[in-house]
């Protein structure tokens, strides 16, 4: 096995067992949030000051087990406007360099390479700016003349722009 499937192997594991402790605790939570209540709604607490802390330090479990969980981190790092309901479209770039040793084809023009722009796209149902579904993502690859007009067309980056951007290191 060589290092770089070890490094894999411990972080898909790794991602597995954070997922793991951050369900657990979101619904250690959860059960820590709902019996208090419960009791609260069926007349049981002596002191209302026991179930309200109780809450509280459940309500710490369940966002301590959003922010452990990879899958909930993820979905926090594209959050939008909160503003935003319903179905948006996001667009990444970022550059594709020769260093990746990946090889990819031009949308634009067909032809092959190994760098340019990489633009994933992901259409997305949110609420208040949270991505709750994806509905669909993929990843396109530009050349640089392709991804210079494209840009021009839109008039987002001037062509010696994008060169520079492209071309830095």
């Amino acid at each position: 096995m060589s290092p770089s499937d070890s490094v894999a192997l411990a972080d898909a594991l790794s991602d597995v067992l954070s997922a793991l402790a951050g369900w657990l605790l979101v619904g250690l939570g959860g059960l820590g949030v709902a019996v208090p209540l419960l009791a609260v709604l069926d007349g049981t607490p002596s002191n209302p000051a026991v179930p309200a802390v109780v809450v509280l330090l459940s309500l710490c479990l369940v966002a301590f087990g959003v922010f452990v969980n990879p899958r909930f981190r993820r979905r926090l790092d594209r959050r939008r406007s909160i503003r935003e309901f319903g179905r948006s479209r996001v667009v990444e770039h970022r550059v594709l360099r020769a260093a990746e040793g990946r090889t990819e084809r031009c949308v634009g023009c067909d032809t092959r390479l190994t760098e340019g722009e990489l633009r994933r796209y992901r259409e997305e149902f949110c609420l208040a700016g949270l991505p709750v579904y994806t509905h669909a993502e993929g990843e396109n690859a530009y050349c640089l003349d392709c991804a210079t007009a494209d840009s021009r067309e839109a008039g987002s980056v001037t062509a010696d722009e994008r060169a520079d951007l492209l071309t830095e290191s």
